[in-house]
């Protein structure tokens, strides 16, 4: 968030709110303090969201009354949330909510998901590959906002297609990380619909062509997003979010409905059996595999 001034010239003051030792009286300070014979300063405030309760009321008050005299920069790491039942961005903080009236707001964070498809033209347009609709949609279904994963993709695909023309399903389903990376985000979504039959399918596919430790991360990364989502009353935690890729995350509330803590612990202890087994031996066979998923379902 910037507030704006009518200086030139500026002295530079930089604060960060999360160092508890006596910042905010400094900060205070420095947007009260009137010398004829300072220069005006440039004061960039990092994380304004940890300013503590007490002084939260004093910060707006003094903060509205500012009369351009100084250039403020307010900075919050977490600054935008998103509803999912909406649809649209949210300031997460109530705080940094009440002060955003008295700044220009400037968002720099990862575009959510929501806005990808845009981002993905974007790069297209970098390599001058022109993709369709219904490959760029499945770009961001595998990668959700992951920036550096979708923009390697469009640069691997524009190097390896012979022309643009030729980008199709077939030819995609053809390309070694295309074809993985479309498989794990099947089993991905198979696991969260509980369907066991995809489950076994779409895992033994991938054992056979890329190896166990796709599947068991894949289980590892989806059973804990659920067994956080349990025990928070079906809300994504910001852990399960850094962690899942693409629009999966946007399953996991109610793919918590479907499963017990039970079950999900179950898994999760099996699933640390099997880890140990591949350290030991680099092996597993269809049979165990098989055999594991029928444990973790036993009861279904």
């Amino acid at each position: 968030m910037v507030k704006k001034t009518h200086f030139e010239s500026l002295e530079s003051v930089s604060f960060d709110c999360s160092e508890k030792s006596g910042v905010e009286d400094k900060i205070l300070n420095s947007l009260t303090s009137i010398d004829l014979f300072e220069s005006k300063k440039f004061l960039t405030i990092k994380n304004i969201n940890k300013v503590s309760k007490k002084n939260r009321k004093t910060f707006i008050n003094t903060i509205s009354k500012n009369d351009g005299s100084n250039v403020i920069i307010c900075t919050d790491s977490s600054f935008l949330g998103f509803d999912y039942k909406s649809n649209k961005n949210f300031i997460k903080n109530q705080f940094v909510n009440d002060l955003a009236p008295f700044f220009t707001v400037v968002d720099v964070s990862i575009p959510f998901e929501s806005e990808m498809i845009r981002w993905v033209k974007i790069f297209s347009n970098d390599f001058d590959f022109k993709i369709n609709s219904k490959i760029a949609n499945d770009l961001v279904e595998i990668f959700g906002n992951n920036f550096s994963a979708i923009y390697n993709e469009i640069s691997k695909l524009s190097i390896i297609a012979d022309s643009i023309d030729g980008i199709n399903q077939d030819w995609l389903d053809s390309f070694y990380d295309w074809k993985k990376n479309k498989q794990i985000w099947e089993l991905n979504y198979a696991i969260c619909d509980k369907d066991i039959d995809k489950i076994l399918s779409s895992g033994l596919s991938i054992l056979n062509q890329f190896g166990v430790l796709y599947i068991t991360n894949s289980f590892f990364t989806i059973f804990e997003a659920l067994f956080l989502a349990k025990l928070n009353n079906g809300t994504i935690t910001d852990t399960s979010r850094k962690n899942l890729r693409g629009k999966i995350v946007n399953k996991i509330s109610s793919s918590s409905e479907k499963y017990t803590l039970e079950e999900i612990e179950r898994g999760i202890n099996l699933l640390a059996g099997l880890d140990r087994k591949v350290k030991t031996r680099n092996i597993i066979d269809e049979s165990e595999f098989t055999n594991l998923i029928t444990q973790i379902y036993r009861y279904e």
